[in-house]
């Protein structure tokens, strides 16, 4: 399905300074959800293919804020103790092997005390930055963070996001990030290879350990072929999100990095 939408029975676009807009855009896909400042209750969802999300009738007018995930992304995770003023080229240099042009950015994890560093592409920030020129950029990868954190309880979890190319695994275990890293991802069964390969490196037992799928490339063939060797694989879901009407087509975890942004900035 190319476009789709879905909101609550309450939810108003012309409700101005009511709600917080969370933009995601590129790669093939672009969404946006509508938080309710007071409460983070996401009112109002929306998802197209390219840019389509961000000409939809249903945006809010007037928000009282606005942030944007942008893909692709090259980001890194630098613990503070690292991080030299001056240095965070030459960190996300080592990561991804070059400095990808773009504004380069950097966003303070608090609970991990270390900074995200990222780039995002310069074409598809632009299209946002031109809609809301006071919009505040987010890294996928922090935001992604906190969503694990926010999922994680008793027993172990990783948390998988597929967009275009790429696969982000976050795992955690026992109240700690043990693996936050990104793979080349362009099939179902590089989803299941570097999910098993994040659940061996942090000696999880995929027999039961949680496994959450999320991403705007993720689809009922990866859930089905990773329930095959991970019993207690689901869609990745939020409790902010139950409010929103069914529609056909909706499948929220597609759209977390948008979902998850209200939790990041309020």
């Amino acid at each position: 399905m190319d476009r789709g939408s879905s909101t609550t029975s309450r939810y108003a676009p012309d409700q101005e300074r009511s709600h917080h807009l969370s933009l995601l855009i590129g790669q093939e896909w672009s969404a946006w959800a509508a938080h309710h400042v007071e409460h983070g209750t996401v009112e109002a969802l929306c998802w197209g293919k390219n840019d389509q999300a961000l000409r939809d009738d249903l945006l809010p007018h007037a928000p009282l804020s606005v942030s944007f995930v942008s893909l692709p992304e090259w980001s890194t995770l630098v613990p503070d103790a690292a991080l030299l003023p001056g240095s965070e080229a030459q960190h996300l240099k080592l990561v991804h092997g070059g400095i990808p042009t773009g504004a380069m950015r950097d966003e303070p994890i608090a609970s991990l005390a270390a900074t995200c560093i990222y780039v995002h592409d310069d074409l598809t920030e632009r299209a946002v930055l031109q809609r809301f020129p006071h919009a505040r950029a987010l890294p996928l990868h922090g935001v992604l963070l906190r969503a694990a954190e926010a999922r994680h309880g008793t027993t172990p979890l990783v948390l998988a996001h597929r967009s275009a190319d790429r696969l982000d695994v976050h795992v955690m275990r026992e109240g700690r990030l043990v693996l936050s890293n990104s793979y080349p991802a362009r099939s179902v069964h590089d989803v299941l290879y570097f999910t098993l390969l994040a659940a061996d490196v942090t000696a999880l037992d995929p027999q039961t350990a949680e496994v959450q799928l999320c991403g705007t490339h993720i689809g009922k063939a990866d859930l089905d072929l990773v329930r095959r060797y991970f019993p207690f694989c689901i869609p990745a879901s939020g409790p902010g999100w139950s409010e929103l009407k069914p529609a056909v087509g909706t499948a929220p975890e597609r759209w977390l990095a948008a979902l998850e942004q209200f939790a990041c900035v309020s």
